[in-house]
């Protein structure tokens, strides 16, 4: 019978074309190289690792241990395909307790690079070198070297030019092997760790210390953090979260493990926020690390190569752990503090009183006091009465059972409502049509000119002109004005900088680091004057003139986390630092400004180009006219 000379031929792939295809899926970029390694070097009980990267990996990977080793008859063994240690046969996957199980590491990162391997088992005296480049076995031979195992990875993807020119920038592959370093040094906080990209030493750990002083010495340095541990029948939780304080626009400073391993998960990074409640601001991310530990054959590691992303039988039950424990562990350490007035705890009479403050942390003016609204359970009248009717004040004309306005400092206060079970709801948002300001008002403004009414809460300024009542919030119109002004000048490389009296030096985490020598350049040509100094440190000595009044290491930790953030939604990179600059300088609730100052902020922001909104798109103030207060009075 003749066969059809069109029909396509089945034949199995060469060995070599198949660790290329494997490697496409364990070999992405270079962090997936430091991370099989460090992982093949934990495996094999070493309690030191020292990693050296340059050229954010694509020149070299080393990465040194004090392991147990391999020997010269199995070490040509440990590059081929499916070869491992670690399991034996189906039912240890049930129960695996290594970081690597597949024997796909070494063939994949040799198939596509040059590896130049040495190792020695420490009840011998003569080590073994090995090395292959592009899959091919060039040499073997004895050497000399110290118990454990050295391995040596150059020109990454040499072979592979389509992988290589899909690469990021040098800058961004940086930032990845530094969070994956960071990462595997937070869950072995008990071995010793060190880095060092393009020779320079990022961080050196010593090995005995504890989670928190990792976790801190990582994350954070000279930051507070709570230490939390637990258990319920599904998980075994010990971890470590930072203040509100320290929290970040993006959830970068979170790690998260299960049984010792790197993983993201939605559904647990969530419940770690969630834990929070409202002491964070929307949009800011905690920090800080949980390991947890689960019944082996409760979890499937075994979903994709790179062992990042597992399944969770119990996946709600864990969730629900963490959220909870999260929860309790802050209000324990006191970060949620209970409401007295005038300094003595409150006073229950007829029900019990249950607070739960919303809002940012700490207040401005009112250290460990949360400004914002809250939410009442039980509440009691009387209470509420002392608390919303202060004595001292003088009521105006105005009085009514809504509001009172304070005659000698002009502010608006919510008042008890009597009958309520709460004080008066913040207004309604205003329906369409009554904002935004039209081109005729500003004329009309400017003629009449701005008369300032009041304050409301040391946020809002309530303004007149015309026959319209304007509220704006005194933040976000600050922040506009900053915003606009602030563009032109990092356009035009203008912004005015403040020289410090004294230098301040910063210790950044290896990730805000990579992060700072991406945006040195635009930094310094936003008003900044900062240079590396030395490891993990750098050295500021000016800042922009708007945030002279600011400490330089707070503001460059939240502008760094601002620009990774901002970049990585899509925004223009000069505009995102124009935004994260005035977002820090601009006045913040609880701020008092004089009826000058806050009357010349006014027409400063019905001047700007876009007078509406802030620059993360809130408003900046709403519009009443006497027509719209008349049909909400049915008059």
């Amino acid at each position: 019978m003749a066969t059809d000379a069109k029909q396509p031929w089945i034949r199995p792939l060469p060995e070599r074309l198949i660790n290329k295809i494997a490697a496409g899926e364990v070999i992405e970029r270079p962090a997936a190289v430091v991370k099989e390694l460090v992982e093949n070097a934990l495996d094999a009980e070493a309690d030191r690792v020292d990693i050296y990267i340059e050229k954010s990996g694509s020149k070299l990977i080393k990465i040194v241990d004090n392991g147990c080793g391999i020997g010269r008859e199995q070490i040509e063994i440990a590059f081929s395909r499916h070869a491992t240690s670690k399991i034996y046969n189906f039912n240890d996957l049930e129960s695996l307790a290594s970081y690597g199980f597949r024997g796909e590491a070494l063939p994949s990162i040799a198939s596509v690079a040059r590896v130049r391997m040495v190792s020695r088992p420490r009840d011998t005296d003569v080590a073994t070198e090995i090395i292959y480049e592009g899959g091919v076995l060039q040499s073997k031979q004895p050497t000399a070297g110290p118990p454990g195992t050295t391995v040596e990875v150059e020109n990454l993807f040499f072979n592979t030019p389509a992988r290589r020119k899909f690469l990021k920038s040098e800058m961004t592959e940086s930032r990845h092997i530094s969070r994956l370093v960071t990462a595997l040094a937070i869950g072995r906080y008990d071995i010793a760790f060190s880095y060092s990209l393009n020779n320079r030493k990022i961080f050196s750990l010593p090995a005995g210390g504890n989670l928190k002083e990792r976790v801190s010495a990582l994350l954070s340095p000279g930051k507070e953090f709570v230490a939390i541990l637990g258990e319920t029948e599904e998980v075994k939780i010990d971890g470590v979260i930072g203040l509100p304080e320290i929290a970040q626009s993006n959830r970068l400073g979170q790690y998260i493990f299960i049984n010792g391993r790197f993983i993201y998960s939605p559904s647990l990074s969530h419940a770690f926020m969630a834990g929070y409640g409202e002491l964070l601001p929307r949009g800011n991310y905690p920090v800080g690390a949980l390991l947890l530990t689960v019944r082996p054959d409760e979890i499937d590691v075994n979903v994709h190569p790179s062992k990042t992303e597992i399944k969770l039988s119990r996946e709600r039950e864990i969730y629900n752990a963490v959220h909870r424990l999260v929860k309790d562990s802050i209000r324990r350490d006191n970060i949620i503090p209970s409401y007295q007035p005038n300094g003595a705890p409150a006073e229950k009479k007829g029900g019990d009183i249950s607070f739960e403050p919303r809002g940012r942390y700490p207040h401005p003016k009112q250290p460990g006091v949360i400004p914002g609204p809250m939410a009442y359970t039980g509440v009691n009248k009387d209470f509420l009465k002392e608390l919303y009717n202060p004595s001292g004040l003088k009521n105006s004309s105005l009085e009514s059972n809504i509001v009172r306005v304070d005659k000698t400092t002009g502010e608006i206060i919510e008042e008890y409502v009597p009958g309520g079970s709460s004080p008066a709801a913040p207004p309604a948002p205003v329906p369409p049509g009554h904002t935004p300001f039209k081109a005729e008002e500003i004329v009309a403004a400017e003629s009449d000119g701005i008369q300032l009414v009041g304050r409301f809460s040391d946020l809002y300024l309530v303004c007149k002109t015309g026959r319209s009542l304007f509220i704006v919030d005194q933040h976000a119109a600050h922040e506009r004005v900053l915003y606009e002004e602030t563009c032109r000048q990092v356009e035009n490389q203008a912004v005015v900088a403040q020289h410090l009296l004294f230098p301040a030096q910063v210790e950044l985490s290896p990730e805000q680091l990579a992060l700072f020598e991406e945006y040195e350049a635009l930094l310094n040509d936003s008003g900044f004057s900062a240079a590396p100094f030395g490891g993990k440190m750098i050295n500021i000595e000016a800042m922009p003139s708007v945030l002279a009044k600011k400490s330089p290491e707070n503001i460059i930790r939240h502008i760094l986390d601002d620009l990774a953030s901002l970049k990585k939604a899509g925004q223009d990179i000069k505009k995102a630092m124009a935004q994260s600059i005035a977002c820090r300088a601009a006045i913040m609730a609880g701020d008092r400004l004089t009826d000058e100052e806050a009357t010349g902020l006014v027409k400063q922001l019905m001047l700007c180009e876009n007078r509406y909104t802030c620059p993360h798109g809130r408003p900046t103030f709403i519009k009443m006219s006497r027509e719209d207060l008349d049909r909400q009075f049915g008059r």
